[in-house]
This record gives structure tokens, sequence and C-alpha cells, in this order.
């Protein structure tokens, strides 16, 4: 699989990652033994950035990644997240937490010691602010603190993964800009090019590289999914190949995280970069829909 360098780090990154976190949570969970099969079927592929976080499942994502790579880490990328405190609390009601950030420096420092007893590997490549606040990037305190983990050889590079949510357009341009981060995550696919294309600019002036999150467009509705029929049509790629294709026509993209079905999906997924890039013409008429309301 081919791979970009993460902006102007010294990080590289397989132009298809695995967001391994999609794995433990939500609709994609799966057991231990399921979520292996998919990550050892991902690095036969040539898969080479994984990203977790510590924020789901009790940290689940990272001990499996951590048990998945060991024996590889000279050729994987490893990113993880921080910023949200899941400490159950006893006067809260039972069930699940509501969430809630904790950016504090001690509290970072704290939440990186357990990430990488999870992980069992050090550095981290990639260290995330998970959905950071305005509060969050003007915390001096904290940026020092992360500064001081590079020096330290915990971590190697820090970034932002933004929302929807908390922490969006505004937080990603204030972390470029003032913070001069290392890489930032967002949402970015032909249905949702906003705020992706601006922060896609910014992360071209500062240096930083791109993780694009939702690259598959999976709010993207029947309707809109069929007008980009012309994407798969006698072109020996499937749409989610060409969707793919479409999010790493930019050269700001350093990777990609689309969801995984099971290992033919990501096989096939894995085969997108051998494929010719959208065209021109493409990119118009996918401008135009998008301006329409394809979605």
């Amino acid at each position: 699989m081919r791979r970009r360098r993460i902006g102007s780090t010294d990080l590289e990154a397989s132009e298809v990652g695995l967001a391994v976190w999609s794995l433990v949570a939500g609709e994609g969970a799966r057991s231990d033994e399921a979520a292996a099969g998919v990550l050892g079927a991902a690095l036969d592929l040539g898969v080479a950035y994984f990203e977790a976080t510590d924020s789901d499942d009790g940290g689940r994502a990272e001990e499996l990644l951590g048990q998945a790579v060991r024996g590889h880490r000279d050729e994987v990328t490893v990113a993880t997240t921080f910023g949200y405190d899941t400490t159950p609390r006893p006067w809260e009601p039972a069930g699940p937490l509501r969430p809630r950030h904790d950016w504090s420096a001690a509290f970072a420092a704290r939440a990186l010691d357990r990430s990488l007893r999870r992980l069992r590997l050090e550095p981290i490549d990639l260290w995330l602010l998970h959905h950071p606040t305005m509060d969050a990037i003007s915390s001096d305190e904290l940026f020092e603190l992360l500064e001081a983990q590079v020096g330290k050889g915990k971590i190697r590079h820090y970034g932002v993964a933004l929302g929807p949510g908390p922490g969006w357009g505004d937080e990603g341009a204030a972390a470029l800009q003032e913070r001069r981060v290392a890489a930032v995550e967002t949402v970015y696919n032909v249905a949702e090019q906003s705020p992706g294309r601006d922060l896609a600019a910014l992360a071209t002036e500062t240096g930083a590289g791109l993780v694009v999150r939702d690259p598959l467009a999976p709010r993207l509705e029947a309707a809109g999914r069929a007008r980009l029929g012309f994407l798969e049509r006698d072109r020996g790629q499937t749409l989610d190949q060409a969707l793919l294709r479409f999010a790493l026509a930019d050269p700001a993209v350093a990777t990609t995280l689309p969801p995984v079905r099971d290992r033919d999906h990501l096989a096939e997924l894995a085969g997108a970069g051998d494929l010719d890039p959208p065209t021109p013409g493409d990119l118009d008429l996918i401008a135009e829909l998008h301006a329409g309301g394809s979605r």
C-alpha cells in the first residue's frame, strides 16, 4: 500500500489507515478475537496507520492495538487520543457516562501514562486532543506539557481530532495556526466538504497533515449515491474505492480512516491506492452535485 508523510513530520502513514476504536464500540463492535483478526489482516495488507482512543470501553482499543503491532513497531504509525475523563463518579446515575472533558495538564499527564501502559509501547507516534474546545487550544499549560512529553520521548508528535460536536472548524484552524500541530483529523467526503477543505488548505500552509475520517460519506442518502454512480461505471472500481480516491486527491491528506465491514472490504479499500485519481471532470461534477444538495 502506498504511503504518505504526515505533513512535514518524520511520520509515514498508509493511504488507508484503520480506526481501531471502530472495532470495539458502536455498531461495528467486535469480540477481541474478531478485532484481532481485522488488525492482523490490515497488517498483512500493508496498513501502516492505526488509531485508537483512550475513551472507549476502558481503553480496550489501545490494548488490542498494542498487542497487534508489537512485532511490527518499526513498520507502523500508532496514534491515540486523550481529553475525555471517563472515570465513573458514584453520585452519577447508572448507565452510559456523560462525556466530559478535562484539559488540565495534570489530567493529560495521567492519561498519557495510562495509554502507554495499555499500549505497552513507547513512544506514541501521534497523540491527539479529542474534540478540543477553545479552552484547550488556548491553554499554554497544556501545550507546554505536550512539548515536554515530546522532549521526554513519550510522544513524537501531537495533533487534534475534531468533531462533529465539541471542537470543529474554528478549533482546528486555531490549532494549526496558533499551536502548529502536526496533524488534524476531521470529517471530509463528497457530501461533507466543510470544514475539511478549508482545514486542508491551512494544513498545507502550516506543514501539517490531514487525517480524514468518514471518507465513504456514511450520511450520504441513497439518491446521492445513485448520482455518483458514474464514478464506478465502466471504470473497474467500486463506489467506495472512488470515494476514497476523492478524499486522497487533496495533497494535504496523509491517510484516511474508512469504516471496515470485514476483511474483504478492507482488501477492497486497500486496493484503492492503485486506481486512478478522479479526473478534473469528475471533480467538477462532484462539486456541482454538492452545490446542488446531492446529499
